[in-house]
C-alpha cells in the first residue's frame, strides 16, 4: 500500500445534519405542553367524573411551560442549525483549516464518558465525546472511533472551534464502519463495558416498577399498602351518617371517587375515580368512623409512601445517567440550584394536590349525606 494513502473515515458533507436530535427532543416537552394546555377542554368534552379545580397558578403554569418548550426547541433547532451550515461550508469551499501529522498525547475517552477523547497534531489539540451535541467528528475509541495513539492523521477542522470537519488516516486497517453517525446524546444506556456488557447500575428501571406498584395498590385500595401512607392533614368533618349501602369488604362508587370500608376496622378508606385519579395523585383519604361505626368523624389525608422511595431511585439514576453523559461534572451551583427548584416546585405541587385532596372528601361527605 502506498505510505501516503489516506482513507476518508469522517466527512461533515457526508453526515448531514446529524444534531438533530437534539431540538427534537425539545418536541417532547412541547407535545406535553399542549396536552396540559388543553387537557382542561379534552376532560370537559369526556363528560367523566371530574371535579373542577380552577385555578391562576394553574392557568399560568400552562401558559409558561408550553412557551418555554416551544422558545427551547426553536433556539436549539437555530443553534445547531446554524452551526451545521457555517461548517458544511466551510468544508464544501475547503476553506478549514487543514493540518497533517501523527496523533499525539492521544487520551482516550472512558467507556463510561464523563470525560472527553482528546489528541494533539502538530500542536493543535481536539477533544470529543459521543455525548456532545455536534455535527463534526465525535467517535470515540471506547466506542468503535477510528483514533488510535499510533494513527497518523490528515484533519480539516474549524479553526474557530476546533471542530473536526473531515478526518482521513493513514494507511487506516480498521473496520469501515459510519463514523458521520448521529451522535447518541439521549442513550447512556447504551455505553457497555470492555467485553460488551451494558454498564448501568442495577437500580436502572427499579424506580419505575416502584412507582407502577404504587399506582397498581392506589387503583385497587389495598389497604395493607394503604396503611403505611404518611399522614399529612387531619380534617374535621360534620358527624356524617354512614349509608346503610356502604356495606363492610365491599367498594362503593361515588360520582367523583371509589370508597371501600374495612370489616376489621373502623374507617373506610377513600381514593378518586375517573380523571380525578390523574388530576389527585399519590393520596388517599382515610374517613374515620365512631366508636359505634355508625358516622364519620374525621379525615385524614395521607401520602403515599412508596412515592420517596421511586423518587430517591430516580433522581439516584438520574444522577449516574449526568454523570457519565456529560464530558464534566455539573457545577455544584448548578446542582444546588436545581435541587432548590425541584423542592420549591415539590412544596407547591404537594399542598395543590392536598388542597384538590380536601374539596373530594368534602365532594364525598356530601353525596354520602344524600345517600
Amino acid at each position: 500500500m502506498n505510505a501516503d494513502h489516506f482513507v476518508k473515515v469522517f466527512d461533515v458533507l457526508d453526515s448531514g445534519f446529524k444534531s438533530w436530535s437534539f431540538p427534537a427532543f425539545g418536541l417532547i416537552f412541547v407535545g406535553i405542553g399542549l396536552l396540559l394546555f388543553f387537557l382542561p377542554k379534552i376532560i370537559e368534552a369526556t363528560g367523566l367524573p371530574n371535579l373542577k379545580f380552577p385555578s391562576r397558578c394553574q392557568t399560568v403554569f400552562r401558559y409558561v411551560f408550553l412557551g418555554f418548550a416551544i422558545l427551547w426547541a426553536v433556539l436549539a433547532f437555530l443553534q445547531t442549525y446554524s452551526a451545521y451550515l457555517r461548517h458544511e461550508a466551510l468544508a464544501r469551499t475547503n476553506e478549514c483549516r487543514i493540518i497533517e501529522g501523527p496523533v499525539e498525547n492521544f487520551t482516550p475517552m472512558p467507556s463510561t464518558g464523563h470525560a472527553m477523547e482528546t489528541f494533539s497534531v502538530a500542536g493543535v489539540k481536539f477533544s470529543y465525546s459521543d455525548y456532545v451535541v455536534t455535527d463534526g467528528f465525535n467517535n470515540t475509541a471506547s466506542h468503535g472511533g477510528p483514533i488510535r495513539s499510533d494513527s497518523y492523521v490528515r484533519v480539516c477542522y474549524d479553526p474557530s472551534d476546533h471542530v473536526i470537519l473531515r478526518l482521513e488516516i493513514r494507511n487506516f486497517h480498521g473496520e469501515q464502519q459510519d463514523h458521520a453517525k448521529s451522535p447518541r446524546d439521549f442513550s447512556p444506556s447504551d455505553v457497555r463495558q470492555p467485553g460488551g456488557k451494558k454498564f448501568e447500575p442495577w437500580y436502572g428501571n427499579l424506580f419505575v416498577i416502584v412507582l407502577l406498584l404504587d399506582w397498581l395498590a392506589r387503583l385497587a385500595l389495598f389497604v395493607p399498602y394503604l396503611r403505611t401512607f404518611f399522614r399529612l392533614k387531619i380534617l374535621p368533618l360534620r358527624e356524617c351518617p354512614v349509608p346503610d349501602s356502604v356495606e363492610s369488604g365491599k367498594r362503593t362508587k361515588l360520582r367523583n371517587s371509589l370508597i371501600y370500608r374495612e370489616a376489621s376496622a373502623p374507617v373506610i378508606w377513600l381514593r378518586p375515580r375517573g380523571l380525578n385519579f390523574v388530576n389527585i395523585q399519590l393520596m388517599v383519604a382515610a374517613l374515620k368512623l365512631s366508636p359505634d361505626g355508625k358516622r364519620i368523624a374525621e379525615a385524614e389525608i395521607r401520602f403515599s409512601s412508596g412515592f420517596p422511595l421511586g423518587m430517591a431511585l430516580f433522581m439516584a439514576w438520574f444522577c449516574w445517567t449526568v454523570y457519565i453523559t456529560f464530558a464534566s461534572p455539573m457545577p455544584a451551583g448548578v446542582t444546588a440550584v436545581l435541587f432548590l427548584v425541584f423542592l420549591v416546585v415539590s412544596a407547591i405541587g404537594l399542598h395543590t394536590i392536598r388542597s384538590r385532596m380536601e374539596t373530594l372528601i368534602k365532594d364525598a361527605v356530601s353525596e354520602l349525606e344524600q345517600m
